[in-house]
Formats: C-alpha cells, structure tokens, sequence
C-alpha cells in the first residue's frame, strides 16, 4: 500500500473518529434534551422558529427569547418528534435574549447544565435539535462576566442559523449556554441564568413578559401567588383558567383557587362544576369556615341575580345553610353580613336590617353595612329622611380622602337628594361621584345628572351634560331632543333648531322634536318654517302644540 492510500486512509480514519466522538457518550445524550421550537401569531401563522433545551423532568426549558416577543402561542417538538404546547413562561431577559418556559406532558430527555463556567479557550460542541445534524465542535473565544457569577460566550467560530438556541455543550455533556446565533459575533449565554429568573405577584404586568400572551406562571411562594391569581383576572380567559388549576393544584389546601374556578365555570352557566369545585374545596382546604362562606357567596349571587332556573339546588335557603356552616367553624363578622344579605334576598328585611345595623356597632362598621341598612330600610318603606341619615352614616364611615369604595354612597346619596326635591345637593353628591369613578359615568348617569340640574334651575351644567351625552352617544333621539329642550331654555335658538333637525334625522315621526324645532324656528324670527313644524308636531299626537300654536297667532 503506497504513501497516499495510506494518508486518504489516515485522513478518513481521523473524521471517522472525530465524528464518531462528536456523537457518542454525555455529548451525544444531550441531543435528546433538544426541542425545536415554533412560535406563532393569534392567526396562526408562524411568527419565529429557534431551538430550547429541556432542563428539568418537570418540562422546565430555555431558549432564547426574541422568537417568543409578540408570539401569540408556541409548541415544542422533542428528540422523539413528540409535540408540546408551550404552556407558561418562567421568566425572560431581553439583553440577554434567554427566556425560561414550561411544556406539556413528559420531555424526551434532560440536560444537566454545568456546575462552574468555562474559560477562554475551553473546546465545547453545539449539539442541535435530532434531526438537524452531528454536533459542531467550538471553542470559547473569550467569556464575559456579567451579574458576577455568569458568563457570556463569544465563540471562536459561527454555526449556522438552524443551531440558534441549540446547547453548547462541555465535553462531560453538561451544558454551558444557549447558542445564539448572529451574523456577526456567534455567542452563548450562560444557561445558569434561567436559575435565576424568579416571579413575584407582579411579574404578569412585567413589561418583557407582556410582549408575549402566552401565560405567566405562579410564583412558589403563597403570598406572591395569591396576588398574582388576583391580577390574572384581568388577562386572557383562557389564561386565567390555566392559572386558576395551576394554583389549586400548587396549593390544594387554600380556598382562593376553588373560588376563582368556581366563579369562572358559573359565569360559562357551568353551575354542576362550580357546585362540585365549592365541594371539593371544602372537603381539601384547611379552612373549613371560609370554604362553606364562599359556597355560600357563590349560591346566593346566583339566587340574587336569577339568571335563569338551570340548576335548582342554588337557593337563598342553600346559600343559608352553607353561611351557618360557616358561621359553627368561626365566629366572622363577613359571615354574619352575608347571613345579613341572604335574609335580604330571601325578603326578610326587618331581620336584614337588624343584622346590619348590628354590625354597624362592630369591627366591621363602615359604608357598606351603614348602605346595605339603607336597602333593607327602604324595602321597609323607611321615610325619606331615615333614608338619607343612613346614607350620610355611609359617607362619613368612609376613610378620607375619598376613593372609589365611597362612590356607590355619594351616588345614592345625590339620588336620594334628588327625590326629595334638594336638586343643588344632589348634584354635588353626583359631581363627587364622578371624580371618584370617571369609568362608571354612563350616558345614562349624566342625562340623569342633566334631569336634576335642569330642576335645580343649573342651566349651564346642565348644557354641558346633555352635550357630552348626545356626544357619545350621536344616535339617540331623547337626547338630541333634551339637547334641544335646555338650548331653548337658555335662548340659544340657532343650537336648539340644529339639535331638534338630529332628532328628528333619527326619528321622522318624533312629536315632541318637531315642536322644539317650531318653537326655536319661530323664537328665531323663522315664522313660517316654525309654524309648520308646530302642526307637524300636533299632527304627529303632541298635546302641547296646540297650545303654542294659539299662541304665536295671537302674537301676529
């Protein structure tokens, strides 16, 4: 055999080997943790494909974090070709483009990562996703510090953009990094970050997170977690429902998950699953007294708000039994009010009021009991002024400055006012109402609020909130007409015909708008125009237009 077969066979033998070393022992095994990840949009279509690994049995996995920025969804293919839904995420650094993510069901493999950080000039591989190849061999170039105790990668040569998110690997198969690809410095960063990523009650409004709607995950501790069920409610639905199992199945003896679950099936009429939730929780949760409080809760909303007979067991008088319950495991001054507000359902109401005004001289003293007397005493048939009285206990038992907890009173308050004639202090109470909560304050509310400024004789105020009813909302005829009504009172004609011709755009048969329009017309020197509109409106049935058209006749 001469020199040169002898140097291919050499050459060949050498690949071999270094392929074969490349592929076999801990380097090798790590393949198995690789995922291949695809992101998508809400419409379905792919947003970003990258690589993760698997770290833990649990589906705990990294990756690196531009593919998830604005992802809708995301799924992970494992070494098997085993599909996973990307079910929640752990954490996320932009600068360092890592996020940490869990999936469904059970991973093809786990990677170790390494316990201590390598040096430059360290060799490692890049180990990719099954199906994508061998295992590159690299070398660290230099290793950056960041946080003290990680490193940042530069590596010493550029792998291809399919290994972007791929494992670089040390030669004991424990894991250094996440590759990250770039056109420019082909890096890693330190896998042992993820560690670090940590969730406290207000990681769901994280502003790195949020670019992503696939869910954040609980925090492990109790406090941190109750906080973030809480602020969940405000996200996706389905969201919420996965959070909601996720803490009952962390912390199966609190009664805040069975609440939130039980709270969303009703609210899909699933009520047989939120009765069963409610059971569940009272026979798993440490607190018995507040388990069979929030059944009670549960059952008498329902039989308050009767919407619909699909499920017969929920009753005031179950919603009673589950509050005595209650009441046998701890003596609560809440499960007293609630026994308080089933009696009030139920019609008792001299036994209702009692109760709270019984707790008006307790601990739990404050505006909504003093409000919830109010109720019971009106259905009593309670004079105005006992009416009035409790709701001033209301606004006094508030804390100040005023918050929102005060706006049900003051507006209670100002309408009580409003039925006994005292226009000005109704308004006031209306206007505090408002400051306290803008988003409560409907078209409704301020033509309500107009009503009583224009008894009141508050004609400019009252301008203003029919203006900013009929603003938004431009297709409601009354409006239009009230709109027109107060412009007349106040001789500004030309406004008043321009607001009575919109009514009556959106209603061509509107009496009372024709008469308004007349009346405007004629007070504005248009005679003719306004007399005809004046018959317009007799014809159409209005009983005060016979009147004004005697009237203006007379004047000619």
């Amino acid at each position: 055999m001469n020199k040169r077969v002898l140097l291919i066979l050499f050459v060949l033998f050498a690949a071999f080997s270094s392929r074969m070393a490349a592929q076999s022992g801990a380097v090798k095994k790590v393949a198995n943790a690789v995922l291949s990840i695809t992101t998508f949009k809400a419409d379905g279509s792919i947003l970003a494909t990258a690589n993760g690994i698997c770290i833990s049995n649990d589906g705990t996995c990294v990756s690196p974090w531009s593919p998830f920025a604005g992802a809708d969804h995301a799924v992970a293919i494992d070494a098997k070709g085993q599909k996973h839904q990307v079910t929640k995420l752990m954490g996320a650094n932009e600068i360092y483009n890592l996020v940490k993510f869990a999936i469904s069901g059970a991973p093809a493999g786990v990677a170790t990562l390494a316990s201590a950080t390598e040096n430059s000039g360290s060799a490692g591989w890049i180990v990719p996703y099954a199906k994508d190849g061998a295992p590159q061999k690299n070398s660290v170039k230099s290793a950056e510090k960041f946080m003290n105790k990680y490193n940042y990668y530069v590596l010493a040569s550029q792998a291809d953009d399919k290994y972007n998110g791929c494992p670089l690997v040390a030669d004991n198969g424990q894991v250094l990094g996440v590759y990250l690809y770039s056109a420019s410095t082909p890096s890693a960063t330190d896998a042992r970050y993820a560690n670090d990523f940590t969730l406290s009650g207000l990681s769901i409004n994280d502003p790195v997170l949020r670019q992503c709607k696939i869910r954040v995950a609980l925090p492990s501790d109790l406090k941190d977690a109750q906080l973030a069920l809480l602020m969940s409610q405000q996200q996706d639905p389905n969201n919420y429902e996965a959070t909601v199992k996720d803490f009952i199945s962390m912390f199966p003896q609190q009664n805040d998950g069975y609440w939130g679950l039980a709270n969303l099936q009703a609210s899909k009429s699933d009520y047989l699953g939120a009765d069963n939730t409610m059971k569940e929780a009272i026979s798993k949760v440490s607190d018995k007294g507040e388990s069979h409080y929030n059944y009670s809760r549960l059952v008498s909303q329902y039989a308050q708000a009767k919407v619909d007979s699909l499920y017969a067991p929920w009753t005031f008088d179950k919603a009673l039994t589950e509050i005595k319950e209650a009441q046998k495991a701890d003596n609560n001054l809440a499960y007293k009010q609630q026994e308080g507000i089933i009696k009030y359902g139920q019609g008792n109401y001299q036994e209702a009021y009692d109760i709270f005004m019984g707790l008006t001289h307790s601990k739990l003293r404050g505006g909504e009991v003093f409000y919830q007397a109010m109720q019971a005493k009106q259905k009593l048939g309670g004079t105005d002024q006992e009416l009035l009285a409790l709701l001033d206990s209301a606004v006094a038992a508030c804390d100040t400055p005023y918050t929102v907890v005060a706006a049900p009173y003051f507006l209670a308050r100002g309408l009580q006012y409003g039925k006994m004639n005292k226009y000005r202090e109704a308004v006031i109470d209306l206007y505090r109402y408002e400051v306290l909560n803008p988003s409560g304050c409907t078209a409704a509310f301020y033509f309500n609020r107009e009503q009583l400024e224009v008894k009141g004789r508050m004609w400019q105020q009252a301008l203003n909130d029919i203006a900013h009813v009929c603003l938004i909302t431009k297709d409601e005829p009354l409006y239009w007409a009230e709109f027109a009504s107060v412009n007349l009172q106040v001789h500004k004609y030309a406004d008043a015909i321009g607001a009575a011709k919109r009514a009556i755009e959106l209603s061509k048969d509107y009496a009372d708008a024709y008469l308004l329009l007349g009346v405007a017309q004629v007070e504005n020197n248009e005679r003719a125009e306004g007399m005809q509109n004046i018959a317009k409106a007799k014809e159409l049935g209005n009983q005060q237009a016979d009147s004004f058209l005697k009237k203006y006749q007379q004047k000619k």
